[in-house]
């Protein structure tokens, strides 16, 4: 492994900053004066210094920002992310107390310091529970700043690159490519002041699959549903309906990228993805609509909000077989004239009562389409709702 940030025998960090402030906010530029403060300080050579945006108090964009950047960054080494997306909500102090940050040094040797808030760290969850990925808490104070973007966080970053810098001056190139080559990247934050406790593997916990991520300007939402994943649930070309909220579409199922034709919602594999603890390439289900915007179609899917969807074929056995059982009532659920029951409702019934799994696994409501059972399960589940 070579490290492109190394060059004339010196490490030339790259520093990105990930907050929750516009651009062309005061704040960003604040934070980018005290970053450019921070580094003149510890007289580090940067190739780079960015501070870019992330929609306000979004901790799942920012989680997800993080890793499909620091993830597949090929700059290895001395390429630094800082992520602050902190809403504290259920702080109130005067001492604006806020959550710690931790820090992480990923396969691929990128360091990575975010706030530990919300779901900033739920897309490196399987990774930090297998211990592919290891985080530690870190001694960047968490109190005494209203603005620990400007006052606190540069510093940290600008010091940690330069401990990498010394690092690689103190053991070498070749022994820093060796460690990363051997999944030992860890090791290289060894030694740091600021590195606190290692934290546990169960620290973390990711989204329900099926949960929107992201949703970039072209409106195509990102999903954290592995593609591959959802194909093997349903076939390429199968006819869907997608419900979120009180908005319902119809969508095809989509091998990759432009596979649908102009005007067809699709799920298909999108450009979104990186290599996993195993080792594989995984990309990521995006639901797509050539020419046009598929969030306007999907009103309500909004990052954090999981999706659900069954076949058509699926969902229309399955209105067919409830208005034959004479079912009025499920629950809170008014089956009694299903054309008027939003097919949405009637999907997020489905995932509440166990026959839609992960947002996209059906494969429970097929089986009691087929057996002809599905109107005797959900009483029989209502039933042992009410009884508990």
């Amino acid at each position: 492994m070579t490290l492109p940030l190394f060059q004339d025998d010196n490490l030339k960090p790259v520093i990105t900053v990930l907050t929750d402030y516009p651009r062309d906010d005061l704040a960003s530029d604040e934070v980018r004066q005290a970053l450019i403060t921070a580094c003149a300080v510890e007289k580090l050579d940067c190739f780079s210094m960015d501070v870019a945006a992330i929609p306000g108090m979004n901790t799942i964009v920012a989680g997800f920002k993080t890793a499909q950047l620091a993830l597949n960054s090929q700059m290895g080494v001395g390429h630094v992310f800082l992520t602050n997306c902190a809403p504290r909500k259920n702080i109130i102090s005067a001492r604006s107390k806020g959550e710690g940050v931790w820090i992480g040094m990923l396969p691929n040797g990128v360091a990575v310091l975010t706030v530990a808030s919300g779901y900033a760290l739920a897309p490196f969850a399987d990774m930090i529970q297998s211990g592919h990925i290891r985080f530690f808490e870190s001694k960047i104070p968490d109190e005494g700043s209203q603005f620990r973007s400007r006052d606190y966080f540069p510093a940290a970053a600008a010091h940690l690159a330069a401990f990498l810098r010394d690092c690689v001056a103190e053991i070498g190139a070749e022994e820093v490519s060796q460690r990363v080559a051997k999944g030992d990247a860890a090791s290289l934050l060894d030694g740091f002041d600021l590195l606190g406790a290692a934290v546990d593997t169960d620290a973390v916990t990711g989204l329900p699959k099926g949960t929107v991520w992201y949703i970039d300007n072209f409106g195509n939402i990102k999903l954290n549903l592995v593609h591959e994943t959802l194909l093997s649930f349903h076939e390429v070309g199968t006819n869907m309906v997608i419900g979120v909220g009180d908005s319902v579409a119809n969508a095809v199922i989509g091998s990759a990228g432009f596979s649908q034709g102009e005007g067809i919602l699709a799920l298909t594999r999108g450009s979104s993805g990186w290599t996993d603890d195993k080792g594989q390439d995984i990309r990521f289900t995006e639901i797509f609509l050539r020419g046009s915007s598929a969030a306007q179609i999907l009103r309500d899917a909004q990052p954090g909000v999981q999706l659900f969807a069954v076949s058509k074929d699926d969902l229309t056995r399955a209105q067919q077989m409830l208005r034959d059982s004479g079912l009025q009532y499920i629950g809170a659920h008014d089956l009694y004239n299903l054309y008027m029951m939003s097919e949405a409702r009637l999907l997020e019934m489905f995932a509440h009562y166990g026959l839609i799994k992960d947002g996209f696994d059906s494969r429970p409501l097929k089986k009691r389409l087929d057996d002809g059972s599905l109107a005797a399960y959900l009483q029989q589940q209502d039933k042992g709702r009410n009884a508990a």
